[in-house]
């Protein structure tokens, strides 16, 4: 299910087609839907959704996903991973940036992080009027964030604390965490998180 992201036309980014990069990277693996369904934990008709577009997948489900099939996130965003040489392979050109959707409340991300496998990954997050995020990743690691626009609310370990543009944060991903849109007005987030992928929940 494809929706237009706000960020979209301000940043030229190219929407991910995740379905179809799913099921290709599944039928290289020889894998049916009911094989991966059963490693990755997740049930054989949502996988069948998110193969036809017919469903956001949350970052939880892609990252299940990508573990069973040994993939980078990026191997889902992107149509082949960029070969480029010298100082422009660690640069991700503001054209370039993939974008997508995730869950059913019209949050939408968009990869800042270059191509590939990294332990370290950031992101654009904008995330509607009165919207709260779903299924967090959580782990060893760290995640930090920057209030690009709008306001929000950040919870953690079961105490908020509202964040206004140019407030940032920083905290240790294994604590209980949230955010949440409060406002009438969209909000977007700088997010950063580094999270090695063994540790992933």
């Amino acid at each position: 299910m494809k929706k237009e992201s706000s960020m979209k036309g301000e940043f030229g980014a190219q929407e991910a087609d995740i379905g179809s990069r799913v099921k290709r990277v599944r039928k290289a693996r020889n894998m049916t839907i009911t094989e991966l369904a059963l490693l990755a934990n997740v049930s054989a008709g949502a996988i069948s959704q998110i193969e036809r577009n017919l469903t956001n997948p949350t970052v939880r489900v892609l990252e299940q996903l990508r573990l069973v099939l040994k993939v980078p996130l990026s191997a889902f965003l992107e149509e082949t991973e960029a070969h480029t040489h010298g100082a422009e392979h660690y640069v991700r050109r503001a054209a370039e940036r993939p974008h997508f959707n995730v869950g059913k409340q019209g949050i939408s991300k968009q990869m800042l992080s270059p191509s590939g496998d990294h332990d370290l990954q950031f992101m654009f997050i904008n995330i509607p009027a009165g919207v709260q995020s779903a299924e967090m990743l959580m782990g060893k690691g760290e995640k930090a964030g920057l209030v690009m626009a709008g306001e929000l609310t950040l919870e953690i370990d079961g105490d908020t604390v509202l964040l206004t543009p140019g407030d940032s944060f920083q905290f240790q991903s294994h604590l209980p965490h949230n955010i949440f849109n409060p406002t009438s007005s969209d909000a977007t987030v700088l997010w950063i998180m580094h999270i090695s992928s063994e540790q992933h929940l």
